[in-house]
């Protein structure tokens, strides 16, 4: 018994031992991996500079980002300028450029001219009389030299060389001093044949219950070409500080379209005393409409009568030229030589012809 005991105690202190000793390499184990650990974690201060540095990076995407947009931004810009600029009418464009070499001459020119600025008031360009007037001179000196120069290359006699330049100076100066008044009125013909749609736009809206300022910036913003620059400026003065009223009265001053004149009228009687606006709009478009189509059919009637002249002129007088001709030969003396014939023929027949065209071409609606 007593060596039964023994051996049972010798056996569970060898048990105890071996499992003590594991415990002892477990924690040796534990402690090297701890410390290993500690050793391979970073200091404060380079967790800091690392924390820093992303930031750093961070702010300067960021800027970047900043800029690009920037850039955009200013390239978005230029572009629209750029497309402003090709917009804008050449005559505005060349006044810009010959208005600083010609200014003190343009500035004496434009203050003997009366009503220029009017004129260019009525047909809608964006700069003073004295930069119409830079870009006249301009102009016409470019085209005199021009021409002088083509005479030059032509051969003709020097005599005619500065008689030429100077008639192509006049000539360029007349045409671009009158260019105003004559896009004022090529401005008034395109109104008066749009304004009928333009009226039942606005009485469309007006009926479906939007008011009359959105109404006139919806006809400046659709395709009605002069019509819409028009209400697009009656509009621009109204965010100037204008009324109504007195925006209106500008156009009105600065068109001579009776048909509009009619409308504006009857839109400032209904701002001050109330109506249907829509019902009334919609009857001076049908007015304007009988008008237009009351023009079409007396110039197809006047236009039989000139066509019958133009057949006669034509057709008639060259061979009544020739019969005289004839006569006056077979008499020997008197009567159309054949170099008065030549004249005839080459000279006053195509130009009456030509002034048959242009006048057909004047008495032509525009419709």
């Amino acid at each position: 018994m007593p060596k039964k005991k023994a051996r049972k105690r010798a056996s569970l202190k060898g048990f105890f031992t071996a499992v003590g000793g594991v415990v002892v390499k477990i924690g040796a184990a534990a402690k090297r991996l701890g410390a290993a650990v500690k050793i391979s974690k970073p200091p404060a201060e380079k967790a800091d500079e690392v924390a820093r540095r992303l930031r750093e990076i961070k702010r300067l995407e960021l800027m970047r980002e900043e800029e690009l947009k920037e850039e955009r931004k200013l390239l978005e810009e230029k572009t629209w300028e750029e497309r402003a600029e090709l917009k804008r009418p050449l005559s505005e464009r060349l006044s810009s450029v010959f208005y600083v070499p010609l200014k003190r001459p343009a500035v004496r020119l434009a203050k003997s001219f009366k009503g220029m600025d009017e004129d260019l008031y009525k047909a809608n360009l964006r700069v003073t009389p004295e930069r119409y007037a830079a870009m006249m001179l301009g102009v016409s000196v470019v085209i005199a030299v021009f021409a002088m120069i083509m005479m030059l290359l032509l051969r003709l006699p020097l005599l005619f060389v500065p008689l030429g330049g100077v008639l192509m100076f006049g000539l360029s100066f007349i045409l671009i001093r009158t260019q105003p008044r004559r896009r004022a009125k090529a401005r008034v013909g395109e109104i008066n044949r749009l304004i009928p749609y333009a009226l039942r736009h606005m009485a469309t809206q007006l009926s479906s219950g939007i008011g009359l300022p959105e109404t006139m910036t919806s006809v400046s913003q659709a395709d009605y070409g002069a019509m819409s620059d028009e209400f697009g400026r009656v509009i621009r003065d109204m965010h100037a500080g204008m009324s109504m009223e007195e925006a209106l009265t500008a156009m009105d001053r600065r068109v001579d379209s009776e048909p509009l004149r009619r409308a504006t009228r009857q839109i400032q009687r209904t701002l001050r005393t109330g109506g249907d606006l829509s019902r009334t709009l919609n009857a001076l478009a049908d007015e304007t409409a009988f008008e237009m189509r009351m023009k079409l059919r007396d110039y197809t009637q006047s236009l039989n009568l000139l066509t019958m002249i133009y057949m006669f002129a034509s057709a008639v007088i060259p061979a009544l030229l020739m019969v005289v001709i004839m006569i006056s030969s077979s008499r020997a003396g008197g009567g159309i030589t054949p170099q008065t014939a030549g004249v005839l023929y080459l000279v006053l027949l195509p130009f009456l012809l030509i002034y048959f065209v242009i006048t057909i071409k004047r008495f032509e609606p525009r419709l």
